[in-house]
C-alpha cells in the first residue's frame, strides 16, 4: 500500500470543510489529539471509521446540503482530517460503513434510496487515493437493505452485514469481498426465523468465520443473539444470554486472541412495549434503559456477564443509556462508549473495564459530543495499537438542533481512572412487572379481518399516527428514538402502519434537518405489501384551536409551523409562502396551505377536552378535503368521546381503584370545565362530520389501535380510507363492522323510511355491552354473552333531519372500541 502522504497528495479534495487539531496542552488526558470536519452551512453526520494496515484512520460520513445527502470519505493529512473524495452522487443515504481490505483498498458501503422507493446496498472503493469510477450494488432484491456494518477479517477479506426486509419481517444477511479474487461473494442468509432480526454488527475471530451479533423478537421479546457465518455460506445462530428484560442494539468487539468476544447492549424494562398508559410515570420505550455487557467464549459457547457499567456511567445523575459501542485497545483493554441522557439531550460517556478489579472505571464525558439519542460512535484500532474514536455532534446546548460535525480523537491507551465506590448495600431486587388491565391474548398479525360488503372486500389494518421520538420537545428521555418506534410497531404492536409525529415548534423547533433524517427512517421501514410508513408531524396549537397530526404519503412535505415567524424563516416559505398576519398560523390557514401543496394528506385532531384541545364552537366548518377524523381515544390519557361516557381501563395497573357504574362501566368525569366543548360528541352536535381514530401519544404503548378498512393496502389506500372515514378506534384489535342502508361506516347520505343498521363485533375478550349511539345519546344497548356479536337493527322512530349513528363496544377486560358514524338525513 502507498504511504498515507502519497495517497492524500494524489486525492482530489472536494467541498468546503473546517478541520481543527487540539494542542497537547489543550487535550484532556483521555485524548492524545482531536480533529473535526465542521461546516457552518452543511450537516456533516453519521460517520463510520476504519484503520488501514499502516495505522491511518479513514472516516466516511454524510454531508447534507439542504436538498440531498452526499457520502464523503476523509483521511488524515498534515492539516488534519480532510475530505479526499465523494463516494456517492447526491441522494438519500442511510448508515454508511467502511472497511479496508488486505490489499489496502478502502471500501465505503451504504444504503441508498432509489427512485422506485427501494433501498439498495451500495459499495465503492478508494485505492491509491483515487475513487473507483463505478459504484457497485451489493443488494437490491429486498427493497430494504439497511443498517449496514462492515469490517475486515484476519485474512484481509471485507465483510458486510445488513438487515433486509424480504417479504415481511427482517432477516440478517452478509457477504464478503476477497481481495485475492477481487470478487464479492453471493448473499449469505444469516437468519431464517419468521420473527424480526435487527441491526447486526460484525467482529472476527480465528479462522474463516465472521461473528454477527444482532437482536431478535423471536421469543416475543427482544433478546441478543450471535451467528457464526462461514465463507461457505453456512450460519449457526445461538442466544447470548436469554433474560426477561428487553435486550437490543448490541455492539461487539473481538478479544485479541480471537477466541471470543465482548458484547454490550441496551437493556430495557420487562414487557417492553406491552400494555401501558403511563399512570405510574415509569413508562416509555426508553424509560430506565441501561447497558449490560459480558464475554462470550467462542470455543465452548459460554457467556460470562461483566459487572454492570451502570455505577460507572450513572455516577452524576445520568439518565437513560443508549447505543453502547465497544472497542479494544492495546493489551486487550476493553473500552465502552454510550450515549447518556441528562435534562435535555444526549452526550457520550466513556469507561474502561479493569479486569484486576472486576469493575468499570469512572466514566469520562467526551466533550463536543452533544446530540440526540440515536447517533452512534465508532471505535477502531490499527496494528500499531493506536485507538481511535469517531462520533458526530451538533454541540447543542439544549433540545434545539444545530449544525452537525464529524469528530475524530486518538485515545490515550494509558488513560485510566479508579472504579467508582462500591455501593454500601446490595442493590434491591428488581420488582416484578405490575399486572395490568386488558392483557387479553394477542391476535396474531396474520389474523386479518376481512369485511365483504356490497361486492367489495375490505381488510382491516391497524396503525398509529401519534408516537413521539427524542426529537420532540417533551418526554425527550423516555419516548425512545424513531428506530424504537418502528421496532415496537413491527414486532411488539404488530401494526400494519405507523407515522411517528414529532412536535413542530412549541418549546423547540422541529428542524428541517431533523425532518429530513426522520423521513429517511420512515422510508427505511416502508415495506410495501407488509408494512406502510407515513410522514407525520404534530402541530401542538393550544386551545381553542387544538393539536393536530398532519399525515403525508410522500416525502418532502412542508412543516407548517404554528409560529408565523418560524414558517417564514423556513425553506418552505420560498415554495409555499404564507402572508403576514397573526402571530400563529391558524388551522384554517393550515388547510389552505395543504390544499395549495396539492399532495395527498390527512389531518387528525386530538386531546379534545384539554388545554391542548379544540373548542368545536370556534369552527363554522371543517375542511373535509384534508380533515375527516378525530382521535377519540388516546392511550397516554383518556377517551374524549363525551361527558360521562365509559372509559377503557386497559393498561392501568390492577391495583388502581376504578369508579364503576351499575353496569361495570368506568365513567369519565362529567365536567372537563372550560374544555367541555372539546369532546367528540360536541363536534358531531355542531355538524362536523368526523370519523374516529385512536393513537398513543407520549409513553403509552399497546393500548391504542387505529383501524382502517381499505381494499388497497398501500399508503394511498390507507389515506383514502381515512378521508372516507372508514375507520374505527380501539384499545385492542377488536373487529367492528357497521353499516346502514347499504352504506359503510363514514358515509353521509339521505334516506326515506326507517334506517336499518347492521353491526358485527369480534372481541378479544367477553363483551360487556355494544351500544348504538344516536345523535350523541345512547339509543340501543345490546348485552352479548360472549366475545362475538352481530345484529340487524331498524330505527323505527328516526328523528326528522339528520340522524348520526355510531357504535361503542365495551369488553369485560376493560378494552373498548368505537366505529365511525353514518350520517343519515331523513327525507319525507
Amino acid at each position: 500500500m502507498k504511504s498515507q502522504q502519497s495517497i492524500i497528495s494524489a486525492a482530489l479534495v472536494v467541498g468546503f470543510f473546517h478541520t481543527s487539531v487540539l494542542l497537547a496542552q489543550d487535550v484532556p488526558h483521555l485524548e492524545l489529539g482531536r480533529w473535526s470536519i465542521v461546516n457552518p452551512i452543511l450537516q456533516e453526520d453519521f460517520p463510520a471509521l476504519c484503520v488501514d494496515q499502516e495505522g491511518h484512520p479513514w472516516v466516511v460520513y454524510t454531508e447534507y446540503n439542504g436538498a440531498a445527502d452526499t457520502l464523503k470519505i476523509a483521511g488524515m493529512t498534515g492539516n488534519g482530517l480532510t475530505a479526499v473524495g465523494e463516494m456517492s452522487a447526491p441522494g438519500v443515504i442511510h448508515q454508511p460503513a467502511v472497511a479496508c481490505d488486505g490489499h489496502g483498498t478502502v471500501w465505503s458501503i451504504w444504503s441508498e434510496l432509489a427512485a422506485d422507493g427501494r433501498w439498495k446496498l451500495q459499495a465503492r472503493a478508494l485505492k491509491d487515493g483515487k475513487v473507483s469510477p463505478e459504484t457497485m450494488t451489493l443488494e437490491s432484491a429486498s427493497g430494504s437493505a439497511v443498517f449496514a456494518d462492515a469490517g475486515t477479517d484476519r485474512k484481509g477479506r471485507v465483510w458486510v452485514t445488513w438487515q433486509s426486509f424480504r417479504g415481511g419481517h427482517s432477516d440478517v444477511y452478509a457477504k464478503f469481498y476477497d481481495p485475492g479474487t477481487a470478487r464479492w461473494s453471493d448473499d449469505i442468509r444469516v437468519t431464517k426465523d419468521p420473527a424480526g432480526d435487527w441491526e447486526p454488527r460484525l467482529a472476527f475471530g480465528l479462522g474463516d468465520s465472521a461473528w454477527v451479533v444482532f437482536d431478535s423478537s423471536r421469543t416475543g421479546d427482544f433478546n441478543v443473539y450471535v451467528a457464526t457465518v462461514g465463507i461457505d455460506g453456512s450460519s449457526q445462530v445461538q442466544p447470548i444470554q436469554p433474560m426477561p428484560r428487553h435486550q437490543a442494539r448490541p455492539s461487539i468487539a473481538a478479544a485479541p486472541d480471537g477466541k471470543g468476544f465482548w458484547v454490550a447492549w441496551e437493556s430495557g424494562r420487562r414487557n417492553w412495549g406491552r400494555n401501558s398508559r403511563g399512570v405510574d410515570g415509569k413508562t416509555g420505550l426508553n424509560w430506565g434503559k441501561k447497558v449490560d455487557a459480558g464475554f462470550f467464549n467462542a470455543t465452548d459457547s459460554t457467556f460470562t456477564p461483566l459487572p454492570s457499567p451502570g455505577p460507572a456511567l450513572k455516577g452524576k445523575g445520568i439518565g437513560s443509556l443508549n447505543v453502547p459501542c465497544l472497542g479494544v485497545g492495546a493489551g486487550g483493554k476493553l473500552w465502552l462508549a454510550c450515549r447518556f441522557f441528562r435534562k435535555t439531550h444526549w452526550r457520550i460517556a466513556v469507561t474502561t473495564y479493569d479486569a484486576s478489579q472486576k469493575a468499570w472505571t469512572q466514566s469520562s464525558v467526551i466533550r463536543d459530543s452533544d446530540f440526540g439519542q440515536d447517533r452512534r460512535c465508532a471505535w477502531n484500532s490499527g496494528s500499531d495499537g493506536k485507538l481511535w474514536l469517531c462520533w458526530p455532534s451538533d454541540q447543542r446546548k439544549n433540545k434545539r438542533a444545530l449544525k452537525s460535525g464529524v469528530y475524530l480523537a486518538q485515545i490515550n491507551p494509558d488513560f485510566d481512572r479508579a472504579p467508582p465506590p462500591k455501593p454500601s448495600a446490595r442493590a434491591p431486587a428488581e420488582k416484578a412487572e405490575v399486572p395490568r388491565w386488558g392483557d387479553s391474548p394477542e391476535r396474531n398479525r396474520d389474523d386479518r379481518h376481512t369485511w365483504s360488503f356490497k361486492g367489495k372486500k375490505y381488510r382491516l389494518y391497524w396503525g398509529d399516527f401519534h408516537r413521539h421520538t427524542d426529537v420532540s420537545n417533551c418526554r425527550t428521555g423516555t419516548d425512545g428514538c424513531i428506530v424504537e418506534q418502528f421496532r415496537y410497531a413491527y414486532d411488539i404492536g404488530q401494526l400494519d402502519f405507523l407515522g411517528p409525529s414529532d412536535h413542530t415548534d412549541i418549546g423547540k423547533l422541529y428542524d428541517p434537518y431533523e425532518w429530513w433524517c426522520n423521513q429517511k427512517l420512515m422510508d427505511v421501514f416502508h415495506a410495501p405489501g407488509f408494512f406502510n410508513s407515513f410522514y407525520v408531524y404534530e402541530r401542538e396549537q393550544r386551545w381553542p384551536w387544538g393539536h393536530r397530526n398532519v399525515v403525508f404519503i410522500e416525502r418532502g412535505a412542508p412543516i407548517i409551523y404554528i409560529q408565523r415567524q418560524n414558517y417564514k424563516a423556513s425553506p418552505w416559505q420560498k415554495t409555499l409562502p404564507v402572508a403576514d398576519g397573526a402571530t400563529e398560523i391558524s388551522p384554517q390557514e393550515l388547510w389552505a396551505l395543504l390544499r395549495e401543496f396539492g399532495k395527498d394528506v390527512s389531518v387528525i385532531s386530538h386531546t379534545g377536552a384539554t388545554g391542548m384541545g379544540t373548542d368545536w364552537d370556534k369552527y363554522d366548518h371543517i375542511d373535509h378535503e384534508v380533515e375527516n377524523i378525530v382521535e377519540i381515544y388516546q392511550g397516554a390519557r383518556v377517551s374524549y368521546e363525551g361527558l360521562g361516557t365509559p372509559q377503557p381501563t386497559v393498561g392501568f395497573p390492577r391495583g388502581v381503584k376504578l369508579k364503576e357504574d351499575a353496569h361495570g362501566s368506568v365513567k369519565t368525569r362529567k365536567d372537563f370545565g372550560r374544555f367541555n366543548n372539546g369532546v367528540y360528541q360536541h363536534a358531531l352536535a355542531n355538524g362536523h362530520d368526523l370519523g374516529v381514530f385512536a393513537s398513543s401519544d407520549h409513553i403509552s404503548t399497546h393500548t391504542s389501535f387505529g383501524g382502517v378498512y381499505t381494499e388497497d393496502f398501500t399508503r394511498k389506500g390507507i389515506l383514502d380510507a381515512m378521508n372516507a372515514r372508514r375507520t374505527i378506534a380501539a384499545t385492542d384489535k377488536i373487529y367492528v363492522e357497521f353499516s346502514c342502508n347499504g352504506h359503510p361506516l363514514g358515509s353521509v347520505f339521505d334516506a326515506t323510511g326507517h334506517p336499518e343498521m347492521q353491526v358485527a363485533v369480534s372481541g378479544t375478550a367477553k363483551l360487556r355491552r355494544v351500544t348504538i349511539v344516536r345523535n350523541e345519546t345512547n339509543y340501543k344497548v345490546f348485552t352479548p354473552k360472549d366475545s362475538d356479536f352481530s345484529s340487524t337493527f331498524t330505527d323505527e322512530k328516526p328523528l326528522d333531519g339528520e340522524n348520526r349513528y355510531y357504535i361503542r363496544v365495551e369488553q369485560e377486560d376493560g378494552n373498548m372500541a368505537w366505529a365511525s358514524p353514518v350520517w343519515v338525513t331523513i327525507k319525507k
